[in-house]
């Protein structure tokens, strides 16, 4: 599990929200999560007299999701099915695979599963705030796509990660009380449909290879280390990721960076890109908690000999948690998104957004 060894019990701490399996038989149970939110969010891109603005508001029930979970020991099974309404309805298969456990701590993972890297959840049910340190509406994407139809529109959405999110692919894991090591072999971020291989027609198919460690100290003190390659027939990448977490009394603190570097085989259509947060959370009480989060987001396209462009945001966060009872939560959050966009022979433009939400998720 995704930051099982850093975060495990300091959530359930903070937020006081739980996800309990509902038993069908011995083999079979499952659990999930309904999310839903209001969100406004004003954008502003562009300097001059007149920048692009973007102003939205949405009510949506953004992600519904269940996981059943199967259980013939040594050997278990998860499918994760999905529904998300925000950026165009659709239904997924989110994850789906099995593990063979051995008595040792060590585990073999088959199919589609999350990456082992990052410090933020992928899912509502494991963020301290409503929404992801290196993401922005859709109202800034929109103000994005109208203000520039180059490379802007094409390589910046509203979502600045550099992290990877779901592949397909073989993974080997061991776990102790206060250790863990991961490494995977994946389909890749490059022509994903095939491992390896060529199609015939000049194409290779890609591969990617993810691993991580992580520890945690007696004092509270958590440490996580990974990195990601990925070989494919447009480009290489790496991906290195590094995160420390602090748990004392009702606090948590956790710091990240994560660097990607993309060598792309096209002359000068290299990029990279950087991504750090800062984040404290304060349980006041047992059901309820506030979160402060400072995140940042640098990137970097060459497009042309000696010339690129970049973009750079600081993003800051401020989130109340409020648990009703295990089993509903509520999430206010107000966030600040302040950047610049740069091209080659032009004035930098400034990128602005101010987005309020408030968001309740009931888990089962």
């Amino acid at each position: 599990m995704k930051n099982k060894i850093a975060l495990a019990s300091a959530f359930v701490a903070a937020s006081s929200l739980a996800t309990a399996e509902i038993v069908i038989n011995d083999f079979l149970s499952f659990e999930g999560f309904v999310d839903m939110s209001y969100a406004h969010s004003d954008a502003e891109v562009g300097s001059g007299a007149a920048p692009v603005k973007e102003s939205e508001n949405s009510y949506d029930i953004d992600q519904v999701e269940i996981s059943w979970l199967f259980d013939f020991d040594p050997v278990t099974a998860q499918i994760d099915l999905a529904h998300e309404g925000t950026d165009g309805d659709y239904q997924t298969v989110e994850q789906a695979f099995a593990t063979y456990h051995m008595d040792n701590g060590s585990a073999i993972t088959a199919g589609r599963f999350a990456s082992m890297l990052g410090f933020e959840a992928f899912e509502p049910t494991g963020l301290y705030q409503n929404s992801f340190a290196y993401k922005g509406s859709s109202a800034l994407k929109q103000a994005l796509d109208l203000f520039d139809d180059g490379f802007f529109n094409e390589s910046i959405d509203s979502d600045f990660s550099v992290l990877p999110d779901y592949n397909q692919g073989v993974k080997y894991t061991y776990e102790a009380d206060n250790t863990f090591f991961g490494i995977s072999l994946l389909d890749g971020d490059y022509n994903r449909a095939r491992l390896g291989g060529d199609d015939g027609a000049g194409v290779d198919g890609g591969y990617g290879i993810e691993a991580a460690g992580a520890l945690t100290m007696d004092n509270g003190v958590s440490f996580f280390l990974g990195g990601r390659y990925d070989d494919g027939d447009l480009a290489d990448k790496m991906v290195y990721n590094a995160y420390v977490t602090f748990e004392t009394g009702a606090w948590i603190f956790a710091a990240e960076l994560a660097y990607k570097d993309e060598d792309a085989d096209a002359a000068n259509a290299d990029k990279s890109g950087l991504n750090a947060l800062l984040m404290a959370n304060f349980a006041y009480s047992d059901v309820a908690s506030v979160t402060g989060r400072l995140s940042y987001v640098d990137l970097e396209k060459e497009t042309g000999v000696g010339t690129e462009d970049d973009a750079s945001f600081l993003k800051y966060t401020l989130a109340h948690n409020y648990s009703f009872t295990d089993n509903l939560l509520l999430v206010t959050e107000l966030s600040y998104i302040d950047g610049e966009l740069g091209q080659t022979g032009a004035p930098d433009d400034d990128v602005e957004e101010l987005a309020a939400a408030v968001e309740l998720v009931f888990s089962f």
